[in-house]
């Protein structure tokens, strides 16, 4: 999972992020075990001990010290960033006006490989869309044969933003 997020935003970010983290409390997987999460800053000024000190806090706020290894906050500078923002098709402008930057909300899931598997916009993640999210961007390689037929069963509905069940499939 890829979050885009500035660690001093003064509005959508840290939504952006709590939602990420109520997602992951209703999770039976724990990042760096089945799955990782990645946020980057978008904001280039931004330094090394300020995303250290917000995942302290959202690790706290899990309650799940072992998620730490495998829920990493990243800082970086402007090229880089502006790369995998585009890459992902996650737009963001400074707004010199109201001295902050203006961006949608979302966060992205990958294949193993890398590859953009789904976006779930907005800014909150239910527990359940995430987690049939991970399970189709990893091909079955994680969960149990239980989630694989859920999974079939079940769609994304980019309408909705969620995941519903595909009565076609069911009978």
């Amino acid at each position: 999972i890829i979050s885009l997020a500035y660690y001093e935003c003064p509005m959508l970010c840290g939504i952006v992020l709590n939602g990420v983290l109520d997602g992951l409390k209703g999770l039976d997987w724990t990042s760096g075990k089945e799955f990782t999460v990645v946020n980057v800053s978008f904001d280039p000024k931004e330094k090394f001990e300020l995303a250290a000190a917000k995942k302290k806090n959202l690790i706290e706020a899990l309650g799940k010290p072992e998620a730490a290894a495998g829920w990493h906050f990243l800082t970086g500078d402007e090229n880089p960033i502006k790369t995998l923002a585009t890459q992902l098709g996650f737009g963001y402008r400074w707004d010199e006006k109201e001295k902050q930057y203006a961006h949608g909300a979302g966060i992205f899931v990958l294949t193993p490989e890398g590859k953009l598997s789904r976006v779930l916009y907005g800014i909150q993640y239910r527990p359940s869309d995430l987690r049939l999210s991970l399970l189709e961007a990893s091909s079955g390689k994680i969960g149990t044969i239980i989630d694989r037929l859920i999974l079939f069963c079940y769609a994304y509905n980019p309408l909705t933003r969620q995941y519903s069940m595909m009565l076609t499939r069911v009978m």
